[in-house]
């Protein structure tokens, strides 16, 4: 019974270094980019009841060029669920003063709140993903970055 536990525990060490040789290969087609959520404000927070709109840049860089962007592929996720929500408007801009032009996103606040189940994690810090395609001429395919922003109840 030894033996055939050895056994099979070694297909398994073999196909875990497959997988991160294939991890390693992914990880050149994604290109990690630098994301601001609430750019435009001094404090980076979400309230949970929050209407209008939140802003979250994409930060353009010698290596992204964000005009490349492919408007219909970006999606913003959180780790807290599986949801997914995307802009509704975008908008082309230097926020950060380096030369490089930025892409601001507009997303509706309680839909980013509600389909990302963000409610329950009021008081806490939560990461916010951002990932999109590139134009195919690119040598990326993929852009991928996130930030941080506080959830907080909402005070009237």
């Amino acid at each position: 019974m030894l033996v055939l536990i050895a056994t099979a525990a070694s297909p398994a060490a073999s196909s875990e270094s497959y997988v991160s040789d294939q991890g390693g290969e992914k990880q050149k087609d994604v290109l990690d980019v630098e994301i601001r959520v609430n750019p435009d404000r001094d404090v980076n927070c979400i309230k949970t009841m929050e209407l209008g709109s939140i802003k979250i840049a994409v930060l353009g860089s010698a290596e992204l060029d964000v005009e490349k962007i492919l408007e219909n592929s970006v999606t913003v996720s959180s780790v807290k669920s599986t949801g997914e929500v995307e802009p509704y408007a975008m908008d082309y801009r230097d926020i950060n003063s380096d030369g490089h032009k930025d892409l601001v996103m507009s997303l509706d606040c309680h839909e980013l709140m509600t389909q990302l189940d963000l409610r329950k994690c009021f008081c806490r810090e939560v990461p916010l993903k951002v990932r999109a395609e590139l134009e195919e001429k690119e040598g990326a395919k993929t852009i991928e970055g996130s930030d941080k922003t506080l959830i907080l109840p909402r005070f009237r």
